[in-house]
């Protein structure tokens, strides 16, 4: 005869919740064409869009621009003395994560757009476009990119079967 109080030793367990899987920022897929490979759908039809219209003299892919320096920074383990003092020998050994310098080469940023295109009459413009939403950083980013090369990114969305720039 079976134990009334018997509990199933499953349900015993406590149910630890599976962590809730965060959705992507965007479902892009990489596409080649003509040995190219794009990051999106969205930015390979801008460039067919592009090298049908007669007004384009040059298109470069992907091109990269400073926005950030590299800098220095004071050593966080041996707060900029450049020497340690070893523990066990007492002894002041140089700090291997600055080489005994005190301070840190860090190497900045660069932002990578989409396009850059010259047109017939000389002027240029960069281009990045969008095909979902955009990333936490690309404000960011963007205003960095104008403040330092002085030129405004334009962005560019395909609304309604239409590009739209923003």
């Amino acid at each position: 005869m079976r134990n009334p109080q018997r509990i199933n030793k499953s349900s015993r367990r406590s149910r630890i919740p599976k962590p809730v899987k965060q959705p992507r920022q965007h479902r892009s897929k990489k596409v080649e064409f003509q040995g190219i490979e794009f990051d999106s759908q969205t930015e390979f039809l801008y460039y067919r869009n592009l090298k049908s219209d007669p007004t384009v003299r040059n298109i470069h892919l992907q091109p990269e621009f400073q926005i950030i320096d590299s800098y220095k920074v004071t050593c966080k383990r041996c707060v900029g003395v450049g020497m340690l003092i070893n523990t066990k020998t007492g002894n002041a050994n140089k700090c291997r994560l600055c080489n005994g310098k005190g301070r840190r080469d860090k190497p900045g940023a660069k932002y990578t757009a989409d396009f850059e295109v010259t047109y017939i009459d000389g002027h240029a413009e960069v281009i990045d476009v969008k095909g979902g939403p955009v990333t936490r950083d690309f404000p960011l980013r963007k205003k960095l990119f104008e403040m330092r090369h002085g030129v405004e990114l334009i962005v560019v969305r395909l609304k309604d079967k239409e590009w739209v720039r923003e």
